[in-house]
């Protein structure tokens, strides 16, 4: 699993007083396939129409912010999956900064996709046919 590390500009505060800390550096890691589908249920909602009937729908803004919870390994000495209510206390430059750096994370894997599904591809025909 590929993880990335980085510095908020701003930072997470947790606590009080003088127990108050300010945590800054963030360690992301590679989604799992379990990471995307509890994202997703966490995401759902029951919801009635007029008609009474039920149906679920999704959040996509719960779902992006679940997704990028999950994919905070740690924040300082705090291990994730970071907590909702604390996701929304971060400034909006530390939250753009995670998600820019999450993207590339995301980007990175990708491209290890493509070249898993390059290698040993060739111009040349295969054997026997």
């Amino acid at each position: 699993m590929a993880t990335h590390i980085f510095d908020l500009i701003d930072g997470v505060a947790v606590g009080e007083g003088d127990k108050r800390v300010v945590h800054k550096t963030v360690t992301l890691r590679t989604l799992t396939a379990g990471d995307l589908e509890d994202a997703a249920l966490e995401a759902e909602r029951v919801i009635r129409d007029a008609s009474d009937n039920v149906a679920i729908a999704t959040s996509p803004v719960l779902m992006s912010n679940n997704i990028l919870r999950r994919q905070i390994q740690q924040i300082g000495s705090m291990m994730g999956p970071l907590p909702g209510p604390l996701l929304r206390t971060l400034s909006s430059i530390d939250l753009e900064l995670i998600q820019a750096e999450a993207e590339l994370l995301d980007a990175a894997g990708r491209r290890a996709v493509e070249a898993a599904l390059l290698r040993g591809r060739s111009n040349e025909p295969a054997e026997g046919v």
